[in-house]
């Protein structure tokens, strides 16, 4: 992640490396991206950049604890009745017309270099931003669902937590193995594991509830 002399800078800067830096890792793939690039890009010296940033996997990783932040902050606030929907897209899940995505449209094509960029990085992402900011957001929409009546008493918070973030990372590279680009074949595949999981973290009489709605908004 940058340094602590990255966050010094005013916010207004911040946003201009960012939103310059996103239009990089967007528009070219991810290991054409040269050092030379990164610092045209932001019209930067080395000696500044290597005194914000490790490397350009560490500008990339940035990027993408912004936007996780960016998503996890709207639906912690949201008086939409759509935590649990959330709940089981994850960060990253695709809209689903259900629920109001507050993403923009380079910030929705960043996520989607997740299918390109090299394993090892996808890891490290995983491993050093999403692992962090999923695991307490999921726990604590967990808690308000247990607290509204949804959840069967016998699940273990910290367990599913931990299951469905790793799930999310396993999703990404099962689109990746099997060359899944389609997205709305993406949201099909994610769609089933929402009714498989949802199935057994819910007391019946609710998930009976959740997809009545659901289809109600269909018709």
């Amino acid at each position: 992640m940058p340094k602590n002399s990255f966050f010094r800078l005013d916010e207004a800067r911040r946003e201009e490396i960012s939103n310059s830096a996103m239009h990089l890792f967007v528009d070219n793939p991810y290991e054409d991206i040269t050092m030379k690039m990164v610092l045209d890009c932001l019209s930067m010296h080395p000696g500044t950049f290597y005194r914000y940033f490790e490397d350009k996997d560490d500008l990339y990783c940035l990027l993408i604890r912004n936007v996780a932040q960016k998503r996890a902050a709207y639906f912690n606030n949201s008086d939409e009745d759509s935590l649990f929907r959330f709940f089981l897209s994850g960060l990253f899940g695709s809209d689903t017309g259900n629920v109001t995505e507050p993403l923009n449209e380079l910030e929705i094509s960043l996520t989607e270099t997740f299918l390109y960029i090299p394993e090892n990085i996808l890891l490290k992402v995983y491993l050093n931003v999403l692992k962090g900011e999923s695991f307490p957001l999921i726990k604590d929409i967990l808690r308000r669902m247990r607290v509204d009546g949804y959840l069967r008493p016998d699940i273990d918070d910290d367990l599913i937590s931990f299951m469905f973030e790793s799930m999310q990372f396993n999703l990404v590279m099962f689109f990746r193995e099997f060359n899944v680009k389609d997205s709305n074949l993406q949201h099909k595949i994610s769609k089933y594991f929402v009714d498989f999981m949802g199935h057994g973290l819910l007391e019946d009489h609710k998930y009976s509830e959740i997809v009545r709605d659901i289809k109600k908004t269909k018709e």
